[in-house]
């Protein structure tokens, strides 16, 4: 199971992309590029490091300034235009998914407004989905107040689910989405509970047992996504003792 558990390129920000695909490539297969800073795919020279390694690729959207539920449709189109961009990059880099976060509102009494902004920014990535050929996804929030999707509910107009374990465990969703949602991709992190702390697996209050059975039997792709390189290799090293009690959980039925 765990070569097959992406890791990604946000542990490794500090390095060049090519830099950080090169620390990637002996501990998986897959890598899933943060679109941001020092890693962006609006930088052509990042999509000729990707094409220099043999791994499978999914890709993190867009985050620095972009809101897609924006009330001002002059940010919201400038936002979804930026994913366009982004996309287009990454189809070319042959990569199956990318990840976009639902956006925000500033103020509760704009929570209407911002959440029909938002399903017209779904239907625009849902065309774009069509148009470029890769399974774009919207990944669940983490508590808040001011962010979307913490919950099962939304409609995502035929998007897929990102399933952020330690987001939903801030919300105490996971159950939920576990039952609810048809989950595309996963994103594998802990927490207490309490705040989005990206702790390596086993660090926090996270019941993984579920959610690595789902991936395994379905065939979902996943990443885990820690802050460093040491928190990814705590993650590994945690998945590997998670495995058997998984297998188990499996033939038990």
């Amino acid at each position: 199971m765990t070569s097959k558990i992406g890791i990604s390129t946000w542990a490794y920000q500090d390095f060049p992309l090519g830099d950080a695909l090169e620390r990637i490539i002996p501990l998986s297969d897959n890598a899933e590029i943060l679109c941001e800073a020092q890693h962006s795919l609006l930088d052509p020279s990042n999509l000729e490091a990707m094409d220099s390694f043999s791994l499978k690729y999914t890709v993190h959207g867009l985050i620095t300034d972009v809101n897609i539920a924006s009330i001002h449709d002059t940010i919201r189109s400038a936002s979804v235009e930026l994913h366009r961009k982004a996309v287009e990059a990454s189809a070319i880099a042959g990569a199956s998914v990318y990840v976009v976060h639902p956006g925000f509102t500033s103020w509760p009494f704009y929570r209407d407004q911002a959440l029909h902004a938002l399903d017209k920014s779904l239907v625009d990535l849902r065309l774009m989905q069509d148009e470029f050929g890769i399974s774009i996804c919207v990944e669940n929030m983490p508590k808040s107040d001011w962010l979307f999707y913490s919950c099962p509910g939304l409609d995502l107009k035929g998007l897929g689910t990102v399933l952020d374990v330690g987001h939903a465990n801030t919300c105490g969703s996971l159950d939920a989405f576990l039952a609810t949602q048809n989950i595309s991709h996963v994103h594998l992190h802990d927490n207490a509970g309490c705040s989005d702390d990206h702790l390596p697996l086993g660090q926090g209050s996270t019941e993984f047992g579920p959610v690595l059975e789902m991936i395994r039997t379905k065939g979902i792709s996943a990443v885990l996504e820690n802050k460093s390189e040491a928190g990814v290799l705590e993650s590994l090293n945690a998945l590997r003792s998670i495995e058997p009690a998984v297998m188990a959980m499996e033939r038990s039925r």
